[in-house]
């Protein structure tokens, strides 16, 4: 056999040698943008590590993240802030929180307030930075949530009717006659789930020509040699006894093929192809994992077979990807394989108390080494649950080595995901090998490094947390160097920021560090030359509909041993008393009437000297011409202010101003004197004036010299015309996190005679080991006997990552 090879590892061929220039070949330009491209736009995956993986109204989800770098899995220094959703099953928005993130990692919790419903919601984490990529690149877990009110279901629920979809993918992705290849198969109903199954493959003659059996979660391989000029067809026999045909791919006359398999520590790799492609071209095959190369080579197809052995030490542990590209840089094939190095770091827990009784304290320690038994420092969160209330499937977990080294590089749905890791799973490794015949890679297109293509870029990473938008005049154009104010006048937060945008219309406000209660207002001046100005603020990604697929959860048993624990708390007035309401009976609508004199105004009480309805300003060009028609105000040094105040002795010039409330927001006419020249009259949808002692009594010394609440479209009234110069924020801060409470019962302070029901006994999301890999932490068991199981999860700096499940037995006291 005669080829020519050269094998290139984590580098690419000089292209200048002894002061000449030598031309690129079409593999070392294809390699040099891939490397490119991985080093200017790196990519960060995210992981949350919970402390269950289902929940009841009135309990928080205590949440870690895990920030990390694509290529190597190491913390993420891209991005500061990190964006968590909870999304209810309508693909509505309904708890949101931003977290810091320092060295990569961040905590916090979600408060799973009683106006939730019941129903499956879905958690999902991302930065500023992953909006330049896809969605399907943020984290997202899907979790059921419960109400403890909710009536007990009597009925069985129908079964439907599943229908049944099976597909096959050749192995590199084409069934060339006379090749011989590895098919997979890949059978899902119609619920999403895989389902096992045996079938068998005919030709035209009807001859069998090969059997398949789809052994876990719906997937199986089978060898096939395909015929020249041959049909094939495949059948299943169907729960009902029938026999259903299923189409077959279509054979190839010509074409080329990839086959690779691991051989002890070597990957082997096998190029085949048919005899009338056998012309002497040149082929490139590059093997890449998270962007980066980590071996590549060129042949001349000078045989219709052949075959090269890469050490597999070579790669790291995680997916990697073989793709064949032809003498033009075109990739025709591809495979994903994954390496399995056996390197996660290795924590061992160990429970250092005699005997474990309820309400006892119980000590632990964590040591933790890499592969090669060398302590590591390293960050870990730990969570421990009643394993009796809270019943967990490790298969259908996502857990840091799944969602990190698998499921964040392949698309679509992937089936019970742990699976994969669970050394329980002897098999693991061949189904691991079956899941990626079947799957496609996501973190970027080869076509679009063969054609030189860069990503485009929109979001910036976040080193601060930022508020940032845009600025448009007529037309939706751009405005340039126009200044924009940002601004809070409420009692618990006062700043006052300016900025200017930029060539493209952008502004940016970072460096904050506001809480996430605060409000503020954003404007900008009009001028002649543009007369109306739209500011759009960057707000959270949007939510793009995904289905939950998955198994349905009982949630009776827990929810039963919840409410228990409510009730107990509600005895000894620890519960918040939103939490048990009664159940209510709505039989009917009432119309109810307004109090409102404008619609979503601040003005809660309705009361108002005059009112402006937005139909009077739609004609309006100047606001201050509307003031200077209400009685008894008028406008002075474009301030508006009650024309006559007998209870003062002040001038008109010298007498404060009206108060301002815009959508809710205080505002000091004095600290921000042109705020009303630069609101555009057709943004608003009311004002309501308040000038009497009757309806200023209630508001104290605040609106002693009058209120005005104006109202804007944007905030919440009926608009024809969406664009304003003003805009209202809120919930834009970091978000107040809570302390788990862990109670400790050597307190005699601490109430005995309660029950202990939790199902979360201990959540500790920030445990770091020291230089000779050992931590310890310690808890107090909770009331109730049985199994208690605890998850540590954590990576140290160098992206090595692991996980560990323990468990132990908690027995009454002797």
């Amino acid at each position: 056999m005669h080829y020519r090879i050269k094998l290139l590892f984590l580098f690419v061929l000089p292209f200048f040698l002894l002061g000449f220039k030598i031309d690129e070949t079409p593999l070392e330009r294809l390699l040099k943008h891939l490397a490119k491209i991985t080093s200017s736009y790196p990519q960060e995956k995210v992981h949350l590590h919970l402390d269950k993986p289902y929940y009841a109204i009135g309990e928080d989800i205590w949440l870690k993240a895990y920030l990390v770098t694509a290529e190597k899995n190491e913390p993420s220094f891209l991005s500061n802030v990190l964006y968590v959703d909870l999304i209810d099953n309508q693909n509505l928005l309904m708890k949101k929180i931003t977290l810091s993130v320092e060295n990569g990692t961040a905590s916090g919790n979600i408060s799973l307030i009683d106006s939730l419903t019941s129903g499956t919601y879905r958690i999902r984490a991302y930065t500023n930075y992953m909006r330049n990529y896809a969605d399907y690149f943020y984290f997202e877990k899907f979790i059921k949530i419960g109400n403890i009110l909710d009536p007990v279901p009597t009925a069985k629920l129908k079964e439907k009717k599943q229908d049944l979809s099976i597909k096959f993918f050749p192995e590199g992705g084409n069934l060339v006659a006379g090749i011989r290849n590895k098919v997979g198969v890949k059978a899902i109903t119609s619920d999403g789930l895989g389902a096992n199954l045996s079938g068998y493959v005919l030709n035209r003659n009807k001859e069998k020509v090969a059997e398949f059996t789809t052994e876990n979660m719906g997937m199986g391989v089978f060898a096939l040699m395909p015929s020249t000029k041959e049909h094939y067809t495949a059948y299943v026999l169907m729960a009902d006894g029938n026999l259903k045909a299923f189409n077959f791919p279509e054979v190839a006359e010509s074409g080329y093929g990839l086959a690779i398999n691991t051989v002890d520590e070597n990957i082997n790799l096998n190029i085949s192809c048919s005899q009338d492609l056998v012309d002497g071209k040149e082929m490139f095959v590059v093997a890449q994992s998270n962007g980066v190369m980590y071996a590549s080579f060129s042949t001349k197809i000078d045989n219709a077979v052949f075959t090269a052995n890469i050490p597999k030490k070579n790669f790291p542990t995680g997916i990697v990807q073989f793709t064949l590209f032809n003498a033009e840089s075109k990739p025709i094939l591809e495979r994903l394989i994954f390496v399995n190095n056996n390197d996660a770091l290795k924590i061992e827990v160990k429970n250092n108390t005699s005997a474990s009784t309820i309400k006892k304290k119980v000590d632990l320690s964590l040591f933790v080494t890499d592969a090669n038994n060398n302590p590591i420092d390293g960050n870990f969160s730990v969570s421990v649950t009643d394993a009796d209330k809270v019943q967990v499937n490790e298969d259908e977990e996502i857990t840091i080595m799944s969602n990190l080294l698998l499921t964040a590089d392949l698309k679509g749905f992937i089936e019970k995901p742990n699976y994969y890791f669970n050394p329980a799973n002897q098999n693991r490794d061949k189904q691991l090998d079956n899941l990626l015949l079947t799957q496609g890679w996501r973190r970027f297109n080869w076509n679009d490094i063969s054609n030189q293509k860069e990503p485009e870029m929109n979001f910036r990473p976040e080193k601060s947390l930022e508020i940032a938008g845009k600025i448009t005049s007529w037309g939706n154009k751009p405005l340039s160097n126009a200044k924009v104010i940002m601004f809070s006048n409420s009692s618990s937060y006062r700043f006052n920021l300016d900025t200017l945008s930029d060539a493209k219309g952008n502004f940016v406000f970072d460096k904050l560090a506001i809480p996430d209660t605060a409000t503020f207002i954003i404007h900008s001046k009009s001028s002649k030359n543009n007369p109306r100005i739209n500011i759009s603020v960057n707000d959270r990604a949007p939510i793009i509909n995904h289905q939950y697929i998955g198994n349905s959860i009982n949630m009776l048993p827990y929810l039963q041993s919840t409410k228990e624990m409510f009730f107990e708390l509600n005895k000894f007035n620890k519960l918040d008393k939103g939490i048990l309401l009664k159940p209510v009976i709505i039989t009917g609508k009432r119309a109810l009437k307004p109090l409102l004199n404008v619609p979503n105004s601040a003005n809660r009480s309705g009361a108002a000297d005059y009112i402006i309805s937005g139909d009077k300003l739609k004609y309006e060009t100047n606001i201050y011409s509307v003031f200077t028609r209400v009685p008894g105000v008028m406008v002075v040094n474009n301030m508006v202010k009650q024309a006559a105040v007998r209870r003062s002795s002040l001038s008109i010039t010298s007498q404060p101003p009206m108060l301002l409330i815009i959508d809710g927001v205080q505002i000091n006419q004095r600290d921000f004197p042109g705020i009303l020249q630069a609101m555009n009259p057709q943004d608003i949808a009311g004002i309501e004036v308040l000038t009497s002692m009757f309806n200023l009594s209630v508001y104290g010394s605040d609106g002693a010299w009058g209120i005005v609440y104006i109202t804007t479209k944007m905030g919440g009234g009926p608009s024809t015309n969406v664009q304003t110069n003003l805009v209202k924020i809120s919930n834009r801060g970091f978000t107040a996190t809570k302390e788990f409470y862990s109670p400790d019962y050597d307190d005699p302070k601490t109430n005995q005679e309660m029950l202990d029901l939790r199902s979360t006994i201990y959540w500790k999301p920030n445990l770091n080991t020291d230089g000779n890999g050992k931590a310890t932490f310690n808890f107090f068991n909770a009331s109730t006997p049985g199994t208690y199981r605890i998850t540590v999860e954590g990576m140290d700096t160098y992206g090595n990552i692991g996980r560990k499940v323990y468990t132990y037995q908690v027995k009454q006291n002797l």
